[in-house]
């Protein structure tokens, strides 16, 4: 892997070049704030801001690269092949709660950083990860928002509630599985009402159906589990065109 400082990253950043990846920062209390960047080969359609769920650590600055079994991760070649220029966001240490105002204004200096060409901006949240785009919808101004098992039930990181629900006014679709069993994503009704109370946003609930679960984990936390239904394991390919296709109607 090379590594060098690049002047393109801007004064205030470091980057790391390995395999078509970029890792980026933005300054963050007495640290950094750090995130990859994807590039597709074609001229890009629109920015995809991602946020994996669990504790949301990429762990990118040790690593230098990207890597997991996240679905937002697997889905990366669909996505770049449809022309999204993806931002995956890392939380390392715990720096700050995902519902944070100050974790959102980061997310936005990202945005800033990588739009220069003004591109739609799209963020996207998975499990835990909906709570981040949530947050960062509410309070940065975006094109729309992705939410996918959408933490609508309490966890330790709280729920997508947890952000000013009522200044969420861009586009949002949420994705669910018919299967998934996780305590606090399970709920269609739940995340319909969260669907109404974005009394500014134009929802769309989509529930998806097939796939497998692989029963990784034991109890409650193999329900939640990357590779189960809650991580729509085994179709991602469709969960990705599922999400193109809503981009387009969106941004047309």
């Amino acid at each position: 892997m090379t590594i060098r400082i690049s002047l393109a990253c801007a004064l205030s950043a470091w980057c790391i070049s390995a395999n078509a990846q970029t890792i980026k920062t933005v300054p963050f209390k007495d640290g950094v704030h750090a995130y990859a960047v994807i590039e597709p080969e074609q001229k890009p359609r629109a920015i995809l801001v991602m946020f994996i769920g669990g504790d949301g650590n990429l762990n990118l600055v040790q690593r230098g690269s990207l890597s997991g079994i996240n679905l937002l991760i697997r889905m990366r070649p669909a996505l770049e092949a449809a022309g999204m220029k993806l931002l995956y966001v890392d939380i390392s240490d715990r720096q700050f709660s995902r519902s944070d105002a100050e974790y959102a204004r980061s997310v936005g200096k990202m945005i800033e950083q990588e739009n220069s060409e003004k591109l739609p901006v799209f963020v996207a949240g998975i499990s835990r990860g909906s709570i981040s785009a949530a947050n960062v919808a509410s309070r940065v101004p975006v094109s729309g928002m992705i939410l996918l098992s959408a933490v609508t039930g309490s966890t330790y990181d709280g729920t997508v509630r947890d952000a000013p629900v009522a200044d969420i006014s861009a586009p949002s679709l949420l994705l669910i599985h018919n299967r998934d069993a996780c305590v606090s994503s399970r709920s269609e009704s739940a995340l319909r009402s969260f669907a109404r109370d974005m009394k500014k946003s134009s929802s769309t609930v989509i529930v998806l159906e097939g796939g497998s679960d692989e029963g990784i984990g034991a109890g409650r936390a193999a329900a939640c589990h990357p590779k189960s239904y809650h991580g729509f394991s085994g179709i991602d390919t469709n969960v990705a065109d599922t999400i193109v296709k809503w981009i387009s109607s969106v941004t047309k």
